[in-house]
């Protein structure tokens, strides 16, 4: 009996244990499929919606880039261009009262030939040709296919200047390079040639020069053909040749949107060239003929007005080119550059040198002259400087 009732219980216990661990095995497997099952619904869901929400969302930015790519920029059209640039020279020129230019009427004339439909070419020539009207050979439009600008300040007159005539009848392979300038020595006069302003002047070059000429007659500085350059060089050049300080004219620069919106004139003195120390520098007080014609401009005639100044200076040949007004530029919103005079010059007396400088003495190459190769105004220069 006890070994029956132990059998009895042992095998029961088994049974009831063996049921418990497969009841518990096919929970967990039927719970943990569960999860997987579910798990991997919420991923497979996720993931879809991960997927329409990028196709979605790239062919949004497709839509938008190609809107950027192909609606042009309202600023870059030939009639947002054109206002752009009337406006620019509208408030920053500086001699619309001098030239008595209309800018408004020239606006009413130019803007109903501009169209959004028009090249490139056809909206520069139109601009072009507006600029025109300012009579300025410092308006510029630049583009990467042409540049406009006034050429009519030196094309209706003579040229005045010959550099074959000089190196033939003159110079004869004797003349010497000394820095930006070219020298000749006349034995009683010297002759100092400037291209251009846009050359560097060092002292020591001025030093040398004067120190060379210093005991001659007098000095020919020959400025015909120099387009201008930087008015730097023009002073540290003209300060060689005063013998005091001086008033040598007066500017003004425009100072808002108005047409006759200006600072008040200031007044340029040059003073005599010194070291650092204070010595004076090497000059030159004798007689000095300047030589201009009509393509001297820019710098040309800032140098030409200053030196004029001075009781020892002459000016010989014909009008300088002018262009009394220092350029003040933009960049448009196509990227062309636009500049235009922002400045004025006036001598100290008023007059106002924007169409040029009228020579002391008025002389022109001679037609006979050329053909014997002779330099007329050369040739009055020296003489002057003879007597």
């Amino acid at each position: 009996q006890q070994l029956n009732n132990s059998t009895t219980q042992q095998l029961n216990n088994s049974t009831t244990q063996q049921l418990n661990n497969s009841t518990t095995q096919q929970l967990n497997n039927s719970t943990t499929q569960q999860l997987n099952n579910s798990t991997t619904q919420q991923l497979n869901n996720s993931k879809m919606k991960s997927s329409l929400y990028i196709i979605l969302l790239s062919s949004l930015l497709f839509a938008s880039c190609e809107q950027l790519l192909l609606k042009e920029d309202a600023s870059n059209t030939p009639t947002a261009i054109f206002e752009e640039a009337w406006e620019f020279a509208d408030q920053e020129y500086s001699f619309f009262a001098y030239k008595n230019v209309d800018w408004d009427a020239v606006k009413a004339e130019f803007q109903p030939k501009v169209s959004d439909d028009m090249s490139e070419e056809e909206l520069f020539e139109v601009l072009a040709d507006m600029l025109f009207e300012l009579r300025d050979g410092h308006v510029n439009l630049k583009s990467s296919f042409n540049l406009s600008r006034n050429w009519t300040w030196h094309l209706n007159s003579p040229p005045n200047f010959s550099e074959d005539i000089l190196e033939r009848s003159y110079f004869k392979s004797e003349q010497q390079i000394w820095g930006p300038f070219l020298v000749y020595d006349f034995g009683d006069v010297g002759y100092i040639r400037y291209e251009s302003f846009g050359e560097s002047i060092s002292n020591s070059v001025l030093d040398d020069i004067l120190t060379r000429f210093a005991e001659r007659k007098g000095l020919i500085i020959d400025l015909r053909h120099n387009g201008g350059g930087s008015l730097n060089n023009a002073e540290r050049f003209v300060r060689r040749f005063a013998e005091e300080s001086q008033v040598v004219g007066r500017r003004r620069n425009k100072s808002g949107p108005g047409h006759e919106e200006f600072t008040e004139w200031v007044d340029l003195t040059v003073s005599p060239a010194k070291d650092a120390e204070d010595n004076l520098l090497p000059h030159f007080y004798g007689p000095v003929m300047l030589l201009t014609n009509r393509r001297s401009y820019s710098a040309t005639t800032f140098f030409t007005q200053f030196m004029r100044e001075l009781p020892n200076v002459t000016v010989v040949g014909d009008t300088t080119g002018g262009g009394g007004g220092a350029p003040s530029f933009t960049e448009l919103a196509n990227g062309w550059g636009l500049r235009v005079s922002a400045t004025q010059l006036e001598a100290p007396d008023g007059f106002n040198v924007e169409d040029g400088i009228p020579p002391d003495v008025q002389i022109d190459l001679a037609s006979a002259d050329v053909a014997n190769g002779i330099d007329t105004i050369l040739e009055e220069a020296l003489r002057i400087i003879r007597e």
